[in-house]
């Protein structure tokens, strides 16, 4: 069977609409005024959420044209505050999340506003009370969540002429900012007195005009306001410090229009010294209203008592089938920045290293197999909360470069598809653990995560392969307000069937519990295994992420590794090809930004591999007119048994005028090309290297004259087609079938020796003992090492 890994992030197929994203920008503000508003929705309970989206969806207005996907959002569900503690199932948000606990929703007619929500913000006043602050079409409103699940709307300021659906918020001290792009500069908020149920409008900033705004950035510990994008804008600076109620215009930034930025001191014990106590810039930036070039730059913007509006820009990374760079932020530790793209790649997250800020480079993109759009993410504790429209609330634990879901809250129950509907954005920061979201339809939701106080994690990684006498796997078992009496592990070999369990051994390093899966009755075998954790309570916790699956081998044996390293062998063109451009051929990938990869399928920038057409300077090197074809050397298939053959490829067809019409096909050959079988029909506009593997005998007899084949091509109407590949390996398991039953010294021997050592484990679970494999040292395992007594 073939099999697809998610290792280097699969992406879902991508659609490039960046440039409807410019239509978006300078004229929707104004639609409401040219088109008039659609009728608001009426609904109670929150059940009829989905029926009414489905009947007004046939009626909903395109902007620009039928297949326009910044089609306006479905209007809003009016109705009454739900509460998650009184209404049972809090009607319908039950069946709509996971690891997560539904507090209470306030709908946007209860918030005081009209049309759909968009973003928010939170507050916390020294007595501690909690505020989101929630912005709408037409309003913003204050909203004490403090708890959660009685939610007490406090004051709602309506916007008036400058209505419209983006607007964004920020806070510095006890000073709310609000902006948008229907103008108006920044409006200011008064919240010191909270507490008594009192926010007070101040007024708007006259400072550098009265101009529309997308987003705002705040820097409170440097008392810093910096408005982001509206009308073709970079940055604009202004300062707090004297007057909370009149910022002090600073100057702006305007190498590029930015969509959005995340502005940070950057902190003491940050991994790059060079800029300790800095102002550092991360902005999703690009050309033409962000839609072309569009990237994320990392920018130096003085210290906090010298603001440098004008910058330096320190370095800057786009990345594959880019449509428009939207939002990102940092991670505690400052080793990433977690971005993410509105109009391409689904839901897909570009991981960017910054541990050395001059040299931000493009880690392995992660994502969620679903089609819903990106849009803000946070993170905090260690979690990245990621607003995802239709897919709802997104939370995900961070490995390093890599993201695992662990907890979602859905907010718009209907779908996950590509619309521009559901949540907006989240904010996870109150010191309480309660979570906020903004939607477009359902206005203010308050949630908090469900997570099991045990957790589990690997310091060392998993093994995808050990050896026939067994290994040991250390796991991390973290507590958060439990304590673990024992640990246990579960496992089975496939090739007995048999379930069996082990008691983990806590090790010398806190928390950290050792298991021994024991040699296996077969070589080669695959053992699957998981783990659990019971509190000194009786509460039992299994780690989510597994059974875990690792093959059963003492070694690995190469038969065939082309790595890029030499074009020896390898055909590129053949009689009956038709491409005039975008010719098979060896080098190192150029990342242009259309569909060519950025690293070769190990990762590396500088790696070479095969790729269609490679011209630095020319970004329509793609397949043009025809296919391509690629031949491999001959080589030897013949190895152990379950010998496999692997490759990486890369393939990207989202654009051009006719996209994902297009495809690439691999074929494989025992003969030396005199006859072909299909391995695999690429049509899947990853974006990504994606590794195949599969067993050559389930698809072909393997002989020593096996060959691959690779067709690329571009027909019918033009589009965009890359197309690469990377790795092509040929490789076996093998089995030591040196060991002896009973030889407990590893002498090869089984003697008087191995007996006391046998002895001295009698009636435990150790595995280098338990022979049998039953969890018990016991007779028939005495039996097993008579047997092979030495004479």
């Amino acid at each position: 069977m073939i099999t697809m890994t998610r290792g280097r992030s699969v992406a879902p197929e991508a659609v490039n609409v960046a440039s409807l994203h410019i239509f978006e920008i300078f004229l929707r503000p104004h639609l409401p005024s040219i088109l008039g508003k659609q009728d608001q929705m009426i609904r109670t309970p929150r059940l009829a959420m989905s029926l009414s989206l489905s009947l007004l969806a046939v009626g909903s207005v395109a902007l620009a044209h039928e297949n326009d996907p910044k089609r306006n959002p479905e209007p809003p569900v009016y109705g009454d505050i739900l509460y998650g503690d009184r209404d049972g199932i809090a009607g319908g948000w039950g069946g709509s999340q996971e690891n997560t606990i539904f507090c209470s929703q306030v709908p946007i007619n209860v918030l005081g506003g009209s049309g759909n929500g968009s973003d928010c913000w939170g507050y916390t006043s020294p007595s501690g009370l909690e505020c989101a602050i929630v912005t709408m079409e037409s309003a913003v409103a204050w909203v004490d969540v403090t708890d959660p699940f009685d939610p007490n709307v406090l004051y709602t300021y309506q916007r008036g002429n400058s209505s419209s659906l983006w607007c964004d918020v920020k806070v510095i001290g006890s000073h709310a900012y609000v902006v948008g792009e229907g103008g108006g500069s920044i409006k200011i908020f008064d919240m010191t007195g909270i507490d008594k149920g009192v926010v007070s409008y101040v007024g708007e900033s006259s400072a550098n005009g009265n101009s529309a705004t997308h987003n705002i950035a705040a820097v409170p510990q440097a008392n810093l306001l910096i408005k982001c994008g509206g009308s073709g804008e970079g940055l604009r600076f202004y300062s707090t410090a004297d007057n909370p109620n009149a910022p002090a215009f600073l100057g702006s930034w305007n190498d590029r229009y930015v969509h959005d930025a995340d502005i940070v001191v950057y902190p003491q014990n940050g991994p790059d010294s060079l800029y300790r106590g800095r102002l550092i810039g991360f902005l999703n930036d690009g050309n033409n209203g962000g839609g072309s070039n569009t990237g994320l730059s990392i920018v130096d913007f003085g210290t906090p008592a010298n603001v440098n509006p004008a910058g330096t820009l320190l370095s800057r990374v786009v990345w594959p089938g880019a449509g428009y760079s939207h939002q990102s932020w940092h991670t505690e530790d400052f080793q990433w920045v977690i971005s993410n793209d509105e109009t391409a790649l689904n839901s897909t997250w570009q991981m960017i290293r910054i541990n050395d800020l001059n040299n931000a480079t493009l880690g392995q993109n992660q994502s969620v197999p679903m089609s819903s759009v990106n849009h803000n993410n946070y993170v905090h504790d260690g979690l990245v909360y990621a607003a995802n429209y239709t897919a709802g609330i997104r939370i995900l634990e961070r490995n390093g470069n890599f993201l695992n879901e662990i907890a979602h809250f859905d907010t718009y129950p209907p779908n996950d598809g590509g619309s521009f509907d559901g949540a907006w954005s989240v904010y996870p920061f109150f010191e309480s653990g309660t979570i906020i979201a903004s939607d477009f339809q359902s206005g203010l939701l308050v949630f908090k995560l469900d997570i099991a106080p045990i957790g589990f994690s690997f310091p060392g990684g998993l093994p995808e392969g050990i050896p026939s006498a067994g290994a040991s796997v250390e796991v991390q078992i973290s507590e958060d307000g439990a304590e673990v009496d024992f640990a246990t592990m579960t496992y089975e070999f496939s090739s007995d069937g048999e379930v069996r369990t082990v008691d983990g051994v806590e090790t010398s390093n806190p928390g950290v519990w050792s298991f021994q899966i024991p040699a296996s009755p077969d070589c080669p075998d695959l053992v699957s295994f998981e783990f659990s954790a019971t509190t000194t309570s009786g509460e039992t916790y299994n780690d989510s992420t597994g059974p875990h699956l690792a093959t059963v081998a003492d070694g690995e044996v190469v038969l065939v590794d082309y790595n890029g390293a030499s074009a020896a062998g390898w055909t590129f063109g053949v009689t009956g090809d038709s491409a005039a451009t975008g010719i098979w051929e060896l080098g190192l990938p150029q990342c242009n930004g259309r569909g060519d990869p950025c690293t070769d399928g190990s990762g590396n920038q500088n790696g070479p591999c095969f790729l269609t057409e490679i011209n630095p300077s020319d970004t329509n090197s793609d397949i043009d007119g025809g296919e391509t074809t690629m031949l491999s050397p001959i080589f030897d298939g013949l190895g152990p048994v379950g010998t496999r053959l692997s490759y990486d490829r890369w393939y990207s067809n989202d654009a051009g005028a006719s996209p994902g019409e297009d495809s690439m096909q691999v074929y494989i050959s025992n003969n030396a090309g005199g006859s072909w079988t299909l391995v695999e029909d690429v049509n899947q506009n990853a974006n990504a290297w994606v590794t195949v593997d599969f067993v050559i005998e389930d698809v072909i007899s393997a002989t020593d004259q096996m060959q691959m084949r690779f067709v690329a091509s571009d027909l019918g109407a033009g589009s965009v087609v890359e197309a690469g590949i990377d790795n092509l390996r040929v490789f076996g398991i093998e089995c030591d079938d040196s060991s002896i039953p009973g030889d407990m010294n590893g002498d090869g021997l089984v003697n008087g020796a191995d007996l006391g050592l046998f002895l001295s484990v009698w009636g435990t679970s150790d595995p280098a003992a338990d022979f049998n494999a039953d969890g018990t040292v016991g007779g028939d395992d005495l039996g097993i090492l008579l047997v092979n007594w030495s004479l």
